[in-house]
């Protein structure tokens, strides 16, 4: 026995779909915040990272300036611009150096003549350290005066003479004359800052020195003293004789401002993130509080006079006490960088330390200190807030049921009012797709996009075309039938010469624009486009869809595209282009009008023997120098509303039979047509009467009138040569 499923209404299965699916929420939520919660981690060291990367970029490139400064005197010693034999070039060099570093707070040469190296330690110095000739060494320095200030500059000289030290300084640009250095004159050549330098093995080496207090300050108070980063260069000559040891001093008293960067993109000021500087003890190099002071600590961060200097913090956070006791700080590899876990005060940090590259400055770190909630906070309110909704959806599933099927019936209501517009050739878009359910989406839009479909058609194919093949519901077929229709064609004069001085983009802007008013101007009479032809266009009325008086709507067309074209050229559209002069040909004809072509590709259009007569009236345009030529069955139809001018009889290329050919003057309701069209007219049957130095005279009373021209000249050679006696007045046109 087949066992038959409880049919359920739509209401009723919607609610048990809703109450099914907030029990699944329920199960899905734990993993999904589980997986958020490692993804927003993984993003968090992202942007730890990064800050670190540009505060060790800040870093680098303030510490890069004294290696600049090293490569500067070392250019000017290799083109022998310095001499330490000759103090002058040196002082000079070291304060213009000083000048055009405004970080570098003191640069000092320690020189003397090499005569070789010692063998054995021997007092201050080591085996392989460099031996100096008696009395030909010094040193220069050459520093900033004052705390943070630019109060002058010290320049200080240490020489040794008779085996004796003695030093002179002077402060520029207030003391122009050495005086005796007021501190006694220690040998420079002992220091390690000038020993180890200029050993063998650090040959074309630059050595960094941590951070210290300057050397120039060491008159004042520790607290007013600056922090400098040193670095120290042995120089040596081509000629492999040595030059001395340069030290460049650099100024880190605002060392602090390095590790103020931007993290993440809150437009909130960030207070949870902490930054730092500090070394492998665990030591800090930047005050956290401005209330932090500088001091000489040992390796345990005691005070010690022979100590480096580092921060002794006020009042240090738990969070940064436990950072710097944490033992990544001694384990992190040169170059490395890493993001941990830690507590600090039963709450859960996360700390990103990252390493400074190179050996500029002895193993610092910089380290980022952060609540993790920071970056979980806002997902556990979302979990928060997914719970409570879970549980509305569990209280509103049954309402649910009824709201949906209210929602279906209103888009199913929808859906069927716009199949009816389809129905009815309303292809215009819906000003908005609106639909609860997704199925109901798709199939609105699929109809939209049929609109689409048809809209796009109607700019290939008459539009009335796609709504007779609509209406029928059949696809177009190869076949045509004869059709009593109006034809026009126009054309650009002198299109080849205007195409040629513009570029390709603004000919087909103005193209465009031009092609744009002439197709509004024949669509405003029922007409359709047959065809773009470049510069030209093909028109036809009365077909797909019948129109009376179709000759009468042509004319209309034709004076209608003049009008609009003009204010085109007028316009700032134009940009200032030269007018474009176009012609016209109308005819009424019976021809073949239907689908031509390929099976798989045709076209709508017409053909015959009137097609290829409004072609032909449009090229005599050009001969007859008018704008507008008519066949005489446009004439006879539309010479009730509009005025004409009779302008010759014509047989055009290909056939023997001539036709009368009328140029269209104006509308009727316009005013009475000038005085030039009935005398034009009377000289032309005068023409046809042989009568040629009657008709002669008058068309020359007109010599601004193109077609009184044509004739003018015409009578003159009749008169000259004159012509059969079966001559009937028909002029054999040879051009198209």
């Amino acid at each position: 026995m087949q066992t038959r499923l409880p049919r359920l209404t739509l209401g009723q299965f919607i609610g048990l779909s809703f109450a099914g699916l907030a029990l699944l929420l329920a199960v899905v939520l734990s993993i999904f915040y589980e997986g958020s919660r490692r993804t927003i981690l993984v993003a968090s060291e992202q942007i730890m990272t990064q800050a670190s990367r540009r505060v060790t970029d800040r870093i680098e490139e303030h510490l890069g300036e004294a290696e600049r400064l090293l490569e500067s005197f070392e250019w000017q010693a290799a083109l022998g611009l310095v001499d330490p034999a000759r103090v002058e070039t040196v002082e000079a060099s070291l304060i213009g150096e000083l000048a055009s570093h405004s970080r570098v707070t003191e640069v000092t040469l320690t020189y003397g003549r090499a005569i070789g190296r010692h063998e054995h330690d021997e007092g201050p110095w080591e085996a392989g350290d460099l031996k100096l000739a008696p009395d030909q060494a010094g040193q220069l320095s050459v520093s900033r005066v004052g705390a943070e200030s630019d109060a002058g500059v010290g320049v200080r000289r240490v020489w040794q003479t008779g085996g004796r030290w003695l030093a002179e300084e002077r402060r520029l640009p207030y003391e122009t004359s050495p005086h005796p250095a007021e501190a006694p004159a220690i040998d420079p050549t002992t220091h390690a800052t000038f020993t180890v330098p200029s050993r063998e093995v650090h040959r074309g080496h630059a050595l960094w020195s941590d951070l210290s207090y300057s050397e120039a300050d060491a008159a004042l108070p520790e607290a007013v003293r600056r922090r400098v980063v040193s670095v120290q260069k042995a120089l040596w000559a081509d000629d492999e004789s040595f030059l001395g040891v340069l030290r460049v001093s650099l100024l880190n008293n605002r060392i602090d401002e390095f590790t103020r960067v931007e993290i993440g993109k809150s437009a909130v000021p960030d207070t949870d993130h902490v930054v730092f500087l500090c070394d492998r003890r665990g030591r800090l190099i930047t005050r956290l509080a401005a209330s932090d002071r500088f001091a000489l600590l040992d390796l345990d961060g005691k005070p010690d006079p022979d100590g480096d200097v580092r921060v002794m913090p006020a009042a240090p956070s738990a969070q940064v006490t436990a950072a710097l006791a944490d033992p990544v700080l001694r384990d992190l590899p040169s170059g490395g960088s890493t993001v941990v876990r830690m507590e600090a005060g039963a709450a859960p940090y996360l700390m990103s330390v990252a390493s400074l590259l190179g050996d500029r400055t002895q193993g610092w770190l910089v380290g980022i200190v952060v609540p993790e909630a920071h970056y979980l906070g806002e997902l556990e309110a979302s979990r928060r807030r997914l719970l409570g909704m879970i549980a509305l959806l569990m209280v509103g599933a049954v309402a649910a049921g009824a709201i949906g099927m209210r929602a279906m019936r209103r888009d199913l209501e929808g859906l069927i009012g716009a199949t009816t517009r389809l129905r009815n050739f309303d292809f215009a878009p819906a000003r908005r797709e609106r639909g609860t359910f997704r199925d109901v989406q798709a199939a609105a839009r699929s109809l939209e996009q049929a609109k689409t479909a048809l809209r796009a058609l109607g700019k290939y194919v008459p539009l009335d075309l796609v709504r007779l093949l609509y209406e029928a519901g059949t696809e177009p077929m190869l076949g045509a039938e004869i059709r009593d229709v109006t034809i026009a064609f126009s054309d650009i004069e002198g299109f080849t010469t205007v195409a040629e001085e513009l570029s390709p983009n603004a000919l087909a802007v103005a193209l465009g624009a031009y092609l744009q008013a002439m197709t509004a101007a024949i669509h405003s009479t029922g007409g359709i486009i047959d065809k773009y032809t470049g510069d030209g266009v093909m028109a036809l009325w009365n077909t797909p869809r019948p129109c009376e008086r179709h000759a009468e709507r042509a004319c209309e067309a034709a004076l209608a595209a003049v009008e609009a074209t003009r204010e085109l050229y007028a316009s700032p559209a134009w940009a200032g282009l030269a007018p474009w002069r176009t012609r016209f040909g109308i005819h009424r004809a019976e021809v073949n009008v239907g689908h031509f072509g390929a099976p798989d590709r045709m076209s709508f259009t017409a053909m015959g023997d009137g097609v290829n007569l409004a072609s032909r009236l449009e090229s005599l345009g050009k001969q007859y120098g008018t704008r507008m030529l008519v066949s005489a069955a446009v004439e006879r139809e539309a010479r009730t509303k509009f005025f004409f001018r009779r302008i010759d009889r014509v047989a055009v290329k290909g056939k023997r039979e001539g036709v009368d050919i009328f140029e269209l003057v104006g509308r009727r309701g316009d005013g009475a047509p000038a005085p030039i069209v009935e005398r034009f007219e009377s000289a032309l049957d005068l023409y046809f009467a042989k009568r040629f130095d009657v008709a002669l005279e008058i068309f020359r009373a007109f010599p601004d009138d193109p077609p009184s021209r044509v004739f003018a000249a015409r009578c003159e050679s009749l008169l000259r040569d004159p012509p059969p006696a079966d001559w009937n007045g028909v002029h054999v046109a040879h051009e198209k």
